[in-house]
Order: structure tokens, then sequence, then C-alpha cells
């Protein structure tokens, strides 16, 4: 008899943090939060684990907390992210004759397998994760989008995907960091990917959005249309940086740069003149800096960011033209998310999305939408990428997909037990 509910850990191991979240998920798509356990991280930079003797006692650390406070432990696997540079997105298709034949499910799992390997990797990439974007059926255009092909009769079929690859070093070594602490991998998802399910509306997703995760090490970028993620991009850009310049600009310490960050306003008014941030030492001249100029400093940081992504939608066909002027086709606009989306004004920089392609976008601030039990420390915009993992695992659950992962997992064929060796040989035991 199939379970109604079963307990989920979310793992994110971010630039700045690291947090755990233990959760029941259930039938109907909806989740309870139990638990949390976080700590400060050291050793990931810029979304990369640098060091996996430092990191993995923290993960331990946090998954410890987390169960403890549960009062119960769930399986031994976790639902983590993976972000860095690294980390992009490729469309890949397959095709396959039919001759005439009505479609089967065996078509359907065939072809999509078939999409799937047809993903290009680079020698040094593997591939994260992938959603099947549609199928098509002889020269009909995305005609299938959400409906089921089976029983329909074509001459060919054909399955669309997309997927999120990154470097095998970054993944590897997340792999490592969660096995040595005694837990092992259900899934990974893509930083942005993660985020989305947690703040983004059904409306959003299904009508076009930009979601833009800003965190302390990077910014992490998706497209979702169709209820599904269409574009993934990340750049080596975070808070942190621009903690970094406020530090060499004004000569501080970090922490009295991320306090003054926590105080600017983007939206640069000129009555912030008179509001002093920070006077240095009368050693070094006792120069004062005023909130405004500081804010214009930041201002221009975030504008270059904005452009940037601004720049590759463009180059990905996420406009039309429309009277001979360019014009988005994401009617939901963007979503920031991330630490660095609390930044006083930044919403109203967004959207302004820079070049001809200006004033297309509305923008708000993105947090996670779960409102129930324990949610208290979870619904900032710095929490979204942990609760959105956890209700990615409630949304596969409600559609039975973790059916088909345990009989994989318990599979005894001299396949499974292949691909479970080479797993381990190139991966190394834990």
């Amino acid at each position: 008899m199939k379970e109604n509910k079963k307990i989920v850990t979310a793992l994110d191991i971010g630039s700045s943090k690291i947090l755990a979240v233990v959760a029941e998920v259930y039938k109907d798509g909806t989740f309870r939060v139990l638990a949390q356990g976080r700590t400060e991280s050291q050793g990931v930079l810029d979304g990369n684990v640098t060091s996996i003797e430092e990191v993995q006692p923290q993960v331990k650390s946090a998954l410890v907390e987390a169960f403890g406070i549960a009062g119960k432990i769930p399986s031994n696997d976790v639902c983590t992210n993976i972000s860095g540079k690294s980390v992009e997105g490729k469309d890949s298709s397959a095709e396959m004759p039919l001759r005439g034949r009505t479609v089967t499910l065996s078509d359907m799992k065939n072809v999509q397998s078939m999409a799937q390997d047809a993903v290009e990797l680079k020698e040094d990439q593997r591939l994260i994760k992938s959603e099947l974007l549609y199928y098509m059926l002889d020269n009909q255009d995305e005609g299938y989008v959400g409906q089921n092909p089976i029983d329909a009769k074509s001459s060919r079929i054909s399955a669309h995907m997309h997927s999120a690859v990154a470097s095998a070093a970054n993944a590897l070594a997340r792999v490592k960091v969660i096995r040595r602490s005694g837990m092992d991998i259900s899934r990974i998802l893509p930083e942005a990917w993660a985020s989305g399910y947690a703040v983004l509306t059904e409306d959003e997703i299904q009508n076009g959005v930009v979601l833009i995760d800003i965190g302390a090490g990077t910014t992490d970028v998706a497209v979702f249309q169709a209820g599904l993620p269409r574009f993934t991009y990340t750049l080596n850009y975070g808070g942190r940086r621009i903690t970094q310049r406020i530090s060499g600009f004004v000569h501080c310490s970090m922490q009295e740069a991320e306090s003054i960050k926590n105080k600017l306003d983007l939206r640069c008014s000129p009555e912030d003149e008179e509001v002093i941030l920070y006077r240095a030492p009368l050693e070094e001249g006792g120069k004062k800096y005023s909130k405004l100029e500081l804010s214009k400093m930041v201002y221009h940081e975030i504008r270059s960011l904005n452009l940037t992504i601004g720049k590759k939608l463009f180059e990905a066909g996420w406009y039309k033209s429309v009277n001979g002027a360019p014009c988005n086709t994401l009617t939901g606009g963007i979503v920031l998310t991330g630490g660095t989306s609390l930044l006083l004004g930044i919403t109203e920089l967004f959207s302004a999305m820079p070049g001809p392609l200006a004033y297309t976008f509305s923008t708000r601030l993105g947090r996670s939408r779960y409102t129930g039990d324990a949610c208290i420390g979870l619904n900032s915009p710095k929490e979204s990428a942990a609760m959105g993992l956890i209700a990615y695992e409630a949304l596969r659950f409600k559609e039975g997909d973790e059916d088909e992962e345990e009989t994989a997992a318990s599979d005894d064929s001299l396949w499974a037990k292949t691909k479970r060796f080479l797993i381990e040989f190139f991966i190394g035991q834990y």
C-alpha cells in the first residue's frame, strides 16, 4: 500500500550559509516543515565547494541540528542544490519514426531518453537535471505541451528537453561532502530552479517569468514558462562582491562594509547626501562617506549586472519584435530573490531592463510562499533555495515520480549493479 506522506530533507549548500530543512510532504503536493538546522558556510566560494574538509563538518552539523529538532530520522536521501559559474542550461531534442502507428508509452519513454542522451556535454561537464518540455508529432508546433500524445497516430514523434549541466569538479565535490556526512543524494537542482519552485506563483510559471536569485557568491537566472524551466544561466557575481567593493572604497573591514550595505538605498534620493554612513579614522584623513555616494556606487554595480542579464536574455531569444521595437515575451516579469535582493530599491532598478529593452519588465521581491508550521526564519529571500527544494520534492511525490526512483534504487539487475560500481569507482567510497 502506497504511503500518503513521507519525510524529506533539503540541503542548501551556499556561499554564506548551509541550511538543512526537514519536512513532511503529502500526496496532494503540500508539505509541513518539521525542523531546520543551519551553520555559516566556509569552504564554498562563488557557489563552488573549494574545501571538502571545511564544508563536510558544517553540513553534518546542520543535518544533526535539523534531525534533532525534528525528533525523527528521515531516510538517508537529501535533495540539494548546485550553483557556480559552470551551471548552465542546454536544450536538446530527439526524433523517432512511427510510420503512421499510434504512440505508445514505450515510444514516449524511448524518445525522451534519446533526447536526454542528446545533451551536448564537454569533457569536464556533467548532466545535473533534465526536464521534458514537450512532445511533438510530425510538424506540429509544440502541440503537446502539457498533453499526453499516447494513442495518437503519427509518422514520427520528437521529444524536446531543457537540461542543466555543471562542471564535474563542482558536482562531484558536493556529492563527496554529502556522502561523507552519511547521506545519499536523491536529486540535485540548479539554484535558480529550486528558488523558482519556492517563490513563483502558478500564473508566473505558466505565462513566463525571469527568476533571478542574487546570493552571496553567485547570481542564478532561470526563465520559467508553461510550467517548466526553459533557460538557465549563472554569473559569478553576488552580494559578497558588493561588500568587497564598499570595503575597498572606504577602507573598512568586511563586517563594517556589510553593515553599510544593508543601509543603502538604490533609488539614490538627493536627501541621502546629508546622511553619513561612514567616517574614516582621523589618521586616515577623516573623510566622510554619505549614503547617497555609496548608494550610487552600488547602483552602478547592480545596473551592470542587470545589463549582463538583459543581454543574455535577448541573445537567447526571449524578446520579439512588436511594430519594429523589441518586447519581452515573459509577461510574468522579473522575480528577485536571494539575500542581495533585500537591498532597498533593487526591484525598481530591475524594472528598467537596460538598453533598447528598457521599461518592459515588472519586478517584485520573491519569498517562499510557505506559511505553515515552523515557517519562522524560512520566509526570507535568503532561504528560497532550501524551501524550493522541499516544494519540488512535494510536487514529485504528488506526481508519483518517487516510485520509479525507489524501484531503481532497489534494482539488483546486472546493469544496476554495474552502474552502482562505476559510480563508486569514479566518485569513491564515503
